[in-house]
């Protein structure tokens, strides 16, 4: 099978398997390089506390890019302004975030179109109950939190005085008749500003950080979305085409494979309806032809077709058979014979 694989026409054959192949695995690694792409994860960089002016600016929208950066942030809280979002869980418990308004010192300078210094809206921390609720820290307070994207509005009217169904920043905007952040800051850790921050010196926010207020419970956000999965349709698209990959070679190796088939039992692969018998002088099959009344050899048969053309030349009646390509008349004598002792390839037997 090796001497037919190597034959030019298998190797040609093989070439162009090869082309294919590559090609579909190509397409199978862009559809794998598709599914990872799809994933997302944790950005340690996003860890590290920045000032939020490094992260965004007033009256600009924050993106997933922006998103979930740890950021610090100094300001005054408004007093009165703190408002609860119910159905916030925490540790599996059911309570409330705790909302404040948080007033940045020269903020308008950074937004044309804010009549006064923006404001930005802080989850200080969660509580089971509102009676839990501590009055904001007064003076200047620096707050480390991580920065989201603003909620989509929820009606408030089935809700008590005070609440809100989420920390959107248009409805506080007008609830606070105050300029936004597009975002809000999930809080970690307070402190005054006159005091150190609390991050390490590679930036990180310190252990010990904490909020100042004695009854919120510090928010359990982490960076999202987290994930790490394949997606599915993109794999399987991936496997399909290394499957279809393999196919090529299979066609490949299914080519020679019915190459040396052909050459081992020739008999096996004649497309001729009739009958035809097995010359042990010629090592050849031959047929009878009814239309021309005389019997013809097969020529597709490797061990002959030397010897068919090697006899054409000297033959007076190859000029008869030249306009029946494909055949080398048998000899008649040796045709009719029944010492060659044909074997029919048919239930009929040839005609006598």
């Amino acid at each position: 099978m090796l001497k037919t694989a190597l034959r030019p026409r298998s190797l040609a054959f093989l070439a162009a398997a090869l082309l294919v192949a590559a090609l579909f695995v190509s397409l199978s690694m862009w559809q794998l390089n598709a599914s990872l792409q799809s994933s997302t994860v944790a950005d340690p960089a996003k860890d590290r506390v920045s000032a939020i002016e490094d992260v965004t600016t007033p009256g600009e929208t924050v993106t997933s890019q922006q998103a979930d950066h740890v950021v610090s942030v100094t300001g005054t809280y408004v007093p009165d302004s703190t408002v609860l979002v119910p159905g916030r869980l925490q540790d599996g418990a059911s309570g409330y975030w705790v909302v404040t308004q948080l007033v940045v010192p020269d903020s308008q300078e950074r937004w044309d179109v804010a009549d006064s210094d923006v404001s930005l809206a802080v989850a200080r921390g969660w509580v089971a109950s509102p009676e839990q609720v501590d009055p904001a820290p007064s003076g200047q307070i620096r707050v480390i939190g991580r920065l989201l994207p603003t909620d989509s509005p929820l009606s408030s009217e089935k809700l008590a005085a005070g609440q809100v169904g989420s920390v959107s920043s248009a409805q506080l905007s007008n609830l606070w008749d105050a300029p936004l952040y597009s975002g809000y800051v999930a809080a970690f850790a307070e402190n005054p500003a006159t005091q150190p921050a609390p991050v390490s010196s590679d930036g990180v926010l310190q252990d010990s950080a904490t909020l100042m207020g004695h009854g919120l419970s510090r928010l359990q956000i982490d960076q999202q979305p987290t994930d790490t999965s394949v997606h599915a349709l993109n794999l399987f698209y991936a496997i399909e085409w290394v499957v279809f990959a393999g196919f090529a070679f299979f066609m490949w190796w299914r080519f020679v494979r019915d190459e040396q088939l052909r050459e081992e039992n020739p008999e096996e692969y004649f497309y001729f309806e009739g009958d035809y018998f097995w010359d042990e002088a010629e090592q050849s099959y031959y047929y009878w032809d009814a239309q021309d009344q005389c019997y013809y050899f097969f020529d597709d048969q490797p061990a002959v077709a030397a010897r068919a053309r090697n006899d054409a030349r000297h033959d007076d009646a190859a000029h008869d058979d030249a306009a029946r390509p494909g055949a080398r008349r048998a000899g008649a004598g040796r045709a009719a014979s029944s010492s060659e002792n044909p074997t029919p390839r048919s239930d009929n037997g040839a005609p006598q």
